[in-house]
């Protein structure tokens, strides 16, 4: 017969005049951490705690050095005066004015980052979490219009960067363009709007009742529910049902930015001015296989975050085959990539924009791939997090399972 503990929440099973064997559950509801066996209980992560901390760091690291710049007179690498910054969406922009908005929104997001670090252990109204996430938000719409094509660039170029480096004193000198000072502030802006983010959704989370780690709330009472008699596996809900067609998206986008430099390479001007490609071939080969294999390998992953081979390891893969593949390993450079697309993708819009009907026509091959990169960015952002969110399984911290 079976005893139920209400208040434990363990099981006890026991035959006639044999003694109970105890099985540890989650108490249900409650959120409580699982207790092994062993009576430790599994300790929770500590980034919940530090990332917050570290955002408040960096975002008021930030606003004092450009309050700095403004009070001495001096700019930061953005704006008109910027050779390095061509491209962003803000390129024509006085340096001056953009340093005095850097340092505003970086007071502004210190302040927003203290609030919801203070505010995350106490709950609150729908209505205040709604307004955390949408002055969030406006920060992130604020902050990438800094950043353009660079961090993509440098990403796609670096394997080959390495690579030639030692052998191509022209590559050698390109790799000083990873530690310039537009390409250093591009991506300290793009690392503070990913603390940003990390620390909206843990204010969300533990100011709702959530778990600050999974994101789960309470299931409902009648979760356990058997299914009906007969009854098939149900179909993928929510976040989870859009992962696939998201995926599918965002590895098409890129097979088209690597067709068009591909047909440059074997020697057809596809969407280039003829004259053009002929005095620029020799230059466009090496970056155009370099970014062509960037983004087809980045494809070909993509596609794993909906395939049985990017959970658990291939049988061709020495040493890790069957094993499952950590959800980091794929949520990580995912989404970083995510990041990195966006304002790559909006500062190639820009740059089509200002071309007149016929240059676009002539050179469309050139522009036209990277106006589909803010839907990329989306569709790699959703499939990543359908990814993550299908694969959280059990949480260490809080023991809920659905």
């Amino acid at each position: 017969m079976e005893d139920i503990d209400m208040t434990g929440g363990t099981t006890t099973t026991a035959r006639p005049g044999t003694p109970g064997r105890r099985v540890d559950r989650p108490s249900e509801g409650t959120g409580t951490p699982r207790t092994p066996h062993d009576g430790r209980r599994a300790a929770p992560p500590r980034w919940p705690r530090w990332v917050p901390r570290v955002t408040i760091a960096w975002w008021t690291a930030g606003a004092l050095t450009a309050l700095v710049a403004v009070l001495t007179g001096r700019n930061l690498p953005v704006g008109a005066s910027t050779p390095d910054a061509a491209g962003t969406i803000v390129d024509s922009v006085p340096s001056s004015s953009l340093t005095a908005v850097l340092a505003t929104l970086g007071l502004v997001g210190a302040a927003h980052a203290t609030w919801m670090t203070t505010r995350a252990d106490h709950p609150t109204t729908r209505r205040a979490r709604a307004v955390a996430v949408a002055v969030s938000g406006l920060a992130a719409a604020a902050g990438v219009v800094f950043a353009d094509t660079s961090l993509l660039a440098r990403m796609g170029y670096l394997p080959l960067v390495l690579v030639r480096a030692p052998f191509d004193p022209a590559l050698a000198d390109a790799a000083d363009q990873y530690v310039a000072p537009a390409f250093l502030l591009q991506l300290g802006v793009l690392v503070a709007l990913v603390l940003l983010a990390v620390t909206t959704v843990l204010f969300v989370r533990r100011s709702s009742g959530a778990c600050e780690v999974c994101g789960r709330l309470d299931p409902p009472a009648d979760h356990h529910a058997p299914a009906p008699a007969g009854g098939t596996r149900a179909a993928p809900s929510g976040l989870v049902a859009w992962g696939r067609p998201a995926a599918i998206v965002a590895a098409i986008i890129p097979c088209v930015y690597a067709v068009t430099r591909l047909i440059w390479v074997l020697g057809y001007p596809l969407g280039l001015d003829p004259e053009m490609y002929e005095q620029d071939a020799g230059e466009l080969v090496a970056p155009a296989v370099g970014l062509s294999l960037f983004a087809l390998v980045g494809a070909v992953l993509t596609l794993g975050l909906v395939q049985r081979w990017g959970e658990i390891f291939p049988r061709w893969i020495p040493g890790l085959a069957g094993r499952r593949v950590p959800v980091s390993l794929a949520v990580v450079p995912a989404s970083v990539v995510t990041v990195a697309i966006l304002p790559a993708g909006l500062s190639m819009i820009k740059g089509l924009l200002e071309m007149s009907s016929s240059e676009v026509l002539g050179n469309w091959a050139a522009f036209g791939p990277g106006v589909l990169w803010p839907l990329w960015s989306v569709a790699l952002g959703v499939a990543t997090a359908a990814y993550a969110t299908r694969r959280r399984g059990t949480c260490p911290t809080c023991g809920r399972t659905s």
